[in-house]
């Protein structure tokens, strides 16, 4: 399924701990694998190789040198067993400027390694990373840096949740989660979460609707038969399903990828609901800033449209 595969750095040793999965998923189905660093100019913390020199004889920055440098020796540890990944400089502003590159090499993944701290009610996405969830035409696979900072393993994709809210949009995760998975023949989990919230009917707060037992059971039918028809349609045969009912979607999401122990989750920032069930476009924000886990996310829709 990918062909092209993006990997941003900026230098740093945790936006290096990508490389490792990227290359896996590139050596796995044939894909170019292309490393980008968009020089930053009077960057607080710039790239510098060990025994290049700093300035020129005429004492003009050698900042440029240090980046090309860094990136050919990144390029040239992954290189080899039919891989010869591409390293290009960029310049101008760093989101743009990789959405731009991303458009022109027609990237069908990005790969990259967040920044930050974990916790549902912090944000361990980085500013970059943040941005391209919201504007890349492609999927992006935002993994979590080890806690020590050092290097990590490939990620595995063993078992792969896709939440989804009913709609062909939501269903866009479905193919690059697929993919993913069939890495490691692994398992695809398709989640439904009905929303148990009282709702508003133009009444107090104390007079909220609460839906009972009953309509509750009908939803949860309805949304177990809907998994049910998406799996019937996938090729992978070890697709499970599951119906869970919560007040805080996003949390139930999360707490769902923990207790399957899944590997990754994979979700659309946009969705509508079919049934009385929680959109994904309500609850993709919370989950991008909550989830421990590798991410997959994808803006549905605009791969054709941009």
């Amino acid at each position: 399924m990918f062909r092209t595969i993006l990997v941003p750095l900026d230098g740093s040793k945790i936006a290096e701990q990508a490389l490792p999965t990227a290359a896996r998923i590139a050596r796995a189905g044939g894909a170019a694998l292309h490393l980008a660093h968009v020089h930053v100019e009077d960057a607080r913390d710039p790239i510098f190789v060990n025994g290049l020199p700093v300035l020129d004889e005429h004492l003009h920055s050698l900042a440029a040198e240090h980046e090309r440098v860094y990136l050919e020796r990144a390029a040239a540890l992954l290189a080899g067993d039919d891989l010869e990944p591409v390293a290009v400089r960029l310049s101008g502003p760093v989101v743009r400027t990789l959405l731009r590159y991303a458009r022109d090499v027609n990237a069908d993944l990005i790969v990259l390694t967040t920044h930050g701290r974990s916790g549902f009610d912090r944000l361990w996405l980085g500013s970059v990373a943040e941005s391209l969830a919201r504007q890349a035409h492609a999927p992006l696979l935002l993994l979590r840096p080890s806690s020590n900072g050092s290097g990590s393993p490939p990620v595995r994709f063993g078992h792969v949740l896709v939440p989804l809210d009913g709609s062909p949009l939501a269903e866009e995760a479905l193919a690059p989660a697929a993919a993913l998975a069939a890495i490691d023949q692994g398992t695809l989990t398709l989640l439904r979460i009905v929303d148990t919230l009282p709702q508003p009917i133009s009444l107090p707060m104390p007079d909220r609707y609460r839906p009972d037992a009953a309509t509750l059971a009908r939803e949860e039918a309805t949304a177990s038969a809907y998994l049910q028809d998406v799996a019937a349609r996938l090729t992978p045969a070890a697709t499970r399903t599951l119906v869970a009912h919560a007040e805080q979607p996003a949390r139930a999401i999360i707490e769902a990828a923990h207790q399957l122990a899944a590997d990754l989750v994979a979700l659309t920032t946009h969705g509508r609901s079919a049934v009385r069930s929680v959109a994904i476009s309500s609850v993709a924000d919370k989950v991008l800033r909550g989830i421990d886990l590798p991410l997959l996310v994808l803006r549905p829709g605009q791969r054709h449209a941009d």
